[in-house]
């Protein structure tokens, strides 16, 4: 990294970097419409509390499977094939999704006090498509990173660019969707408006998205084609080097895999629980949930942007990066509280840690993958989704039992990932950056 004294004011290449920006905020908006109507159209369709938590681990299971492969072809054929392809996934799961609400709810089964009906399994089936085509998380870091391949000392900001774009979405999908599900429609208008957005990112992938500098799409040339020529290899011209399944097993990348998952299943006992505290403790609906979400993630885009640019100017990575699982956990614990304006306290802790400590943790990511991005994205991606298992599907059977009082049990996980800050960020190298 580049020290703070030094006059080095390395700039963001926004000509290359706008279009993924673009499309992330697209891609995020259409996902968060159905966050704050997702709770209610499980329970109408027949399913009961832990049965959220299963619909949202399906998608994780099946990205569990499908991201490192998406993360390997993206290595092999380029970002921009692999994030047209997952997008279509998105595409055609969120119709099905569609389809699902206008079947009649016929029961299939019982099972733990939920009804299995036909909708809801294809519903299931709909979000397993989507986890199964879910690259656009990984491979679109993968983009970033190559982008950032000669300048990494600015990767912890353009990272944090990235949250900035999709906690826009956040912003707006959440709010529009409280507004939107109370029409005559229903959830059906925040569904289709999802598939209308996911088709739009789609055509804007193919239409305004180039293959990073640097990257080969068609793969490395022949050995031949540099015979007798005597010229320095380019990127494009380096044979593969080693196995990038072998990668996977380096020390490095095995502790930032160790993270993500403790990370994530702090994140997903939150996720789990949290909606279903809000609407039966709370006593929230639909509107209230989403205006939460909104402003959770309005505070998160101001945490990912101005503040994290200001803070990495004169804190380590590793500060920056313990300061913000602290505001986490302290965001957990003050959601614990009684709901009233405190609520939106812990609301502003959970922005502020999470805006802190994602896009740090994300540029630490890239250093340690080098030249195998998509491999370790994959992984990472990987990582998290089996986080998201074991958090959704724990944390919904676990609420009934313990209520409000999982929140320290996530708040205890990311305890454990800041006493362990120093094994993810080794001091060598890691100073203050100057930014532009």
């Amino acid at each position: 990294m580049i020290d703070a004294t030094l006059d080095v004011k390395p700039k963001l290449p926004w000509s290359s970097f706008g279009p993924i920006l673009a499309i992330h905020f697209l891609g995020t908006l259409g996902f968060s419409l159905a966050i704050p109507v997702l709770v209610f159209i499980v329970a109408d369709l027949g399913g009961a509390d832990w049965t959220y938590g299963v619909v949202g681990a399906t998608y994780s299971a099946f990205q569990l499977l499908g991201a490192p492969k998406l993360g390997r072809w993206s290595d092999r054929t380029g970002r921009r094939p692999v994030l047209v392809a997952s997008q279509v996934g998105t595409f055609v799961a969120w119709l099905l999704f569609l389809v699902a609400l206008s079947l009649p709810v016929v029961g299939i089964t019982e099972v733990a006090g939920a009804t299995l009906t036909l909708p809801l399994l294809l519903i299931l089936v709909a979000r397993a498509l989507d986890g199964a085509t879910g690259g656009n998380i990984s491979v679109a870091n993968a983009y970033v990173a190559d982008l950032t391949r000669d300048t990494p000392e600015i990767r912890q900001v353009a990272f944090g660019r990235m949250g900035m774009a999709a906690n826009l979405g956040f912003v707006l999908g959440p709010a529009a969707a409280g507004l939107l599900g109370g029409t005559e429609w229903g959830p059906r208008l925040p569904i289709a408006i999802a598939a209308v957005f996911a088709g739009m990112t789609t055509v804007a992938i193919v239409v305004f998205l180039k293959e990073p500098p640097g990257r080969c799409p068609e793969g490395p040339p022949p050995p031949s084609a540099l015979t007798g020529l005597h010229q320095q290899a380019k990127p494009c011209d380096k044979a593969p080097k080693k196995s990038a399944r072998g990668q996977l097993t380096h020390r490095p990348v095995v502790l930032i895999l160790v993270a993500t998952f403790v990370l994530f299943l702090g994140f997903n006992f939150f996720y789990a629980s949290f909606p279903v505290h809000a609407t039966t403790v709370f006593g929230w609906d639909t509107g209230k949930l989403g205006a939460f979400f909104a402003v959770l993630s309005g505070m998160m885009f101001i945490a990912q942007g101005p503040l994290l640019s200001v803070v990495s100017k004169y804190l380590s990575r590793r500060r920056v990066f313990a300061i913000g699982v602290a505001c986490l956990g302290l965001a957990l614990v003050v959601l614990r509280l009684p709901e009233g304006p405190v609520s939106y306290l812990g609301a502003a802790l959970f922005a502020i840690g999470n805006g802190l400590s994602w896009p740090t943790f994300q540029s630490r990511i890239a250093d340690v993958a080098g030249e195998d991005q998509g491999s370790v994205q994959g992984a990472v991606t990987s990582a998290s989704s089996l986080a998201g298992i074991a958090g959704l599907v724990t944390g919904g059977i676990l609420y009934p039992v313990l209520g409000g009082s999982l929140f320290f049990v996530a708040a205890g996980l990311f305890a454990v990932v800041l006493v362990l800050t120093p094994l993810w960020f080794p001091r060598r190298g890691d100073k203050v950056v100057a930014l532009g």
